[in-house]
């Protein structure tokens, strides 16, 4: 199962705000889950599709997600369907006969 991030302005306040969470989302709650399945997980990015939505820039994204793949919405909504079916978008071709090696005497 795969978790959406969407990141906006909104969000970085959430999270880094030091107010409680007003929303009554427990966004807070939820970022630090997700935190600690990536800090478990090595700080490899399993499942975590970050979403950069309008207004949104790098400075917004939370440290600990600006080493993995960033998605714009929507300029790179292909890619992000893509991610989200878990599809390719090159296919690898299938590997043909095997190379034959002949060893002649001279």
């Amino acid at each position: 199962m795969l978790i959406i991030v969407v990141i906006s302005p909104q969000y970085k306040e959430d999270v880094e705000g030091l107010g409680p969470d007003e929303h009554c989302l427990h966004t807070k709650y939820i970022h630090k889950q997700i935190q600690n399945e990536f800090i478990q997980q090595g700080c490899l990015n399993f499942r975590l599709v970050p979403v950069l939505f309008p207004g949104a820039s790098m400075r917004h994204v939370p440290n600990w997600l600006q080493s993995t793949k960033l998605y714009r919405w929507p300029q790179d909504s292909s890619d992000l369907l893509l991610r989200l079916f878990r599809m390719e978008r090159y296919i690898v071709p299938s590997p043909g006969t095997g190379l034959t090696l002949s060893v002649r005497p001279l």
